[in-house]
C-alpha cells in the first residue's frame, strides 16, 4: 500500500504545483488569471480534491494497520501445543511375506536388534517393511511459495522525453507562437537618415494532444486472494506501459519531423568527428545566431559502435561511453541512447527546441458489483513538438569498408 500511496501523493503534488505555476505567472505579469487559466485551475482543483480523498482513505488504512501491528506486538505469544501421540494404522492388505517375517511385535523388535548388530539379512527385512514418506506423497500439504516481487523487464525511464523540454499540457489543442520574421537593425547611412525598419511577424505552430490509455477488469476474488496483491502489480505495470508507449511515440514523431539531409560518415574516430563538425557548421548557416548542437540521440547499435572505437594506440576514442550507462558524451555533446530509435539512427541538434507537453490522469478505479469486478484504468495525454526542424541533422554512420588485400606475386 505504501507505493500506491506514494503514487497518489506524487500526482497530487504535480497537480498543485501546476496550479501554483499558473497563479505565479499571473502575479509576475501583474494581471488577473485569464478565463482559460481559471478553467484549468478549476479542473485541476477538482482532480486534487478527488486525490486528497483517496490519500486520506489509504493513509487511514495505513495508520490502522500500524496500530494493529503495534497492539499485536504487545500480546505474548501462546506456546504451541504439540501432540506426542503416535497413530498406527494397519494396512488393509498387508504383504504376506512381511506377516510371515514379523508375526508379532516381538519378532520385529528382535529383527531390528539383529540389524543393528550388522546382520545383513535382518537389515534387508527391515528395509522391505519400512514405508518411505516423501514430499511427493503429500503435495497438498506443501504449497508452492511465491518468492520475491513479480519480475518485469520494463523500466519506467523515458530517455528521449527526459532529454528534451517538458511542459504541462494546457489543453487538448493549442498553438505555439514562433517568430517568422524579426525586426530590422542596420547601419545608419548618415545622421538623420531613416534607419532600418521591418515589422515583427509571429506565426503559430499547431499542437494537438494524443491520448494514451488502457484498462483492465479484475475480479474481486483475484483482488482478495492473490499474493502478492494483484492490484499493486497491475498499477505498477500500467505505469511501466505508459512510460514505454509515450516515449516510443515521441521518438517516432521526432524522427518523422526531420527535414535536413543526413550527413554521412564512417564509424571511425575520424568519420564520427568529421560528421559532427559538419552538422555543427551546417546549423550555424541556418540562421543568424543559430545555437550549436548540444545533444546526440542514437539507437543502441550506434551507441555500441561508438563505445568500441579506439585510437591507433588502443585507447578509447570516447571514454565516457560505457556499457554500464546508456549515456555519456561525444566530443562534449551529450549522448542520449533510446531503444526506440530505428537501428542505425543518429541525430544531432539543440535539445531545448524539442518540447513534450503532458497531463497524466494516472490510475482510475470503478467498482462493478453486478459482476464482482473492479474496472481499473490508466490514462495520460501528451503532445510532441519540434519547434525548429531545420536545426536537427541526422547522421548516417556506417562501418568502414576494408580495402581488398593485395595479391601476392611469386618470385622466381
Amino acid at each position: 500500500m505504501g507505493r500506491y500511496l506514494d503514487a497518489l501523493t506524487a500526482q497530487f503534488e504535480e497537480i498543485t504545483t501546476g496550479i501554483d505555476e499558473i497563479l505565479d505567472r499571473a502575479a509576475d505579469e501583474g494581471r488577473d488569471v485569464t478565463k482559460d487559466e481559471q478553467e484549468l485551475v478549476n479542473r485541476d482543483r477538482t482532480k486534487a480534491d478527488e486525490l486528497k480523498k483517496s490519500i486520506d482513505y489509504y493513509s487511514e488504512l495505513e495508520v490502522t494497520r500500524s496500530k494493529v501491528a503495534e497492539a499485536r506486538g504487545r500480546v505474548p505469544q501462546q506456546p504451541r501445543q504439540s501432540s506426542t501421540t503416535v497413530v498406527v494404522e494397519r494396512e488393509k492388505d498387508p504383504d504376506k511375506e512381511l506377516l510371515d517375517a514379523f508375526p508379532t511385535m516381538g519378532d520385529y523388535i528382535v529383527t531390528v536388534g539383529r540389524a543393528l548388530r550388522g546382520d545383513q539379512e535382518a537389515a534387508q527385512l527391515i528395509e522391505r517393511a519400512t514405508a518411505h514418506q516423501t514430499t511427493a506423497d503429500n503435495p497438498g500439504l506443501i504449497p508452492r511459495p511465491i518468492v520475491g516481487p513479480v519480475i518485469t523487464a520494463v523500466a519506467n525511464d523515458r530517455p528521449f522525453i527526459s532529454s528534451i523540454s517538458q511542459k504541462r499540457l494546457p489543453t487538448g489543442s493549442f498553438d505555439r507562437p514562433v517568430i517568422t520574421q524579426h525586426v530590422a537593425i542596420g547601419k545608419q547611412a548618415a545622421e538623420k537618415d531613416l534607419t532600418a525598419s521591418q515589422k515583427l511577424i509571429v506565426g503559430k505552430l499547431p499542437v494537438a494532444a494524443a491520448t494514451y490509455a488502457g484498462h483492465l477488469n479484475i475480479s474481486r476474488q483475484d483482488i482478495k486472494w492473490s499474493q502478492p496483491g494483484i492490484m499493486q502489480i497491475v498499477a505498477e505495470d500500467f505505469v511501466h506501459r505508459y512510460a514505454v508507449e509515450t516515449d516510443n511515440d515521441a521518438v517516432d514523431q521526432f524522427v518523422a519531423s526531420l527535414t535536413n539531409d543526413p550527413i554521412a560518415g564512417d564509424l571511425t574516430a575520424a568519420g564520427v568527428t568529421g560528421a559532427l563538425f559538419q552538422a555543427a557548421s551546417a546549423t550555424m548557416l541556418v540562421a543568424e545566431g543559430a545555437p550549436l548542437p548540444d545533444t546526440l540521440w542514437a539507437a543502441p547499435d550506434i551507441w555500441g559502435s561508438l563505445g568500441g572505437l579506439v585510437n591507433n594506440n588502443g585507447t578509447l576514442v570516447f571514454p565516457s561511453v560505457t556499457p554500464t550507462s546508456a549515456a555519456g558524451n561525444v566530443l562534449g555533446i551529450k549522448l542520449v541512447v533510446d531503444p526506440w530509435f530505428p537501428p542505425g539512427t543518429a541525430v544531432v541538434g539543440p535539445a531545448r527546441f524539442l518540447e513534450w507537453y503532458e497531463d497524466v490522469d494516472g490510475l482510475m478505479q470503478v467498482a462493478e458489483p453486478d459482476v464482482l469486478g473492479q474496472l481499473v484504468g490508466y490514462a495520460g495525454f501528451g503532445a510532441f513538438l519540434n519547434t525548429k526542424p531545420d536545426l536537427f541533422t541526422p547522421l548516417t554512420l556506417t562501418a568502414p569498408v576494408e580495402a581488398p588485400a593485395l595479391a601476392k606475386t611469386s618470385s622466381k
